[in-house]
């Protein structure tokens, strides 16, 4: 039954916006609800932003410390939580950077 499919999209951006020169992902949580045919969305306000440790760079790929975000991956770093308590910022904390 193609209505009961999950996936998962992503695309690797090559030049992302930056915090302090280090990468950055955005936790967002919603829920989508089906009824009858009747969809609705519901957005949870506090998401988060997580942090990477280190500066970013194309030069090494394969350096995980500079491209993923997860807290699994970051946390193994003697510098997890140097800049940000536990390596995230709030949506408010993001809000000041941009401005």
């Amino acid at each position: 039954n193609k209505s009961n499919k999950t996936c998962i999209i992503q695309k690797y951006i090559e030049y992302p916006l930056l915090i302090h020169k280090r990468k950055f992902d955005i936790r967002m949580f919603m829920m989508i609800t089906s009824v009858n045919g009747c969809m609705k969305g519901y957005f949870y306000k506090d998401g988060y932003l997580r942090t990477s440790c280190k500066e970013f760079s194309l030069a090494n790929l394969s350096n995980r410390m500079i491209h993923l975000t997860n807290d699994a991956i970051q946390k193994k770093d003697e510098e997890y939580g140097k800049y940000e308590n536990s390596n995230k910022l709030s949506y408010e904390d993001f809000q000041k950077y941009i401005d």
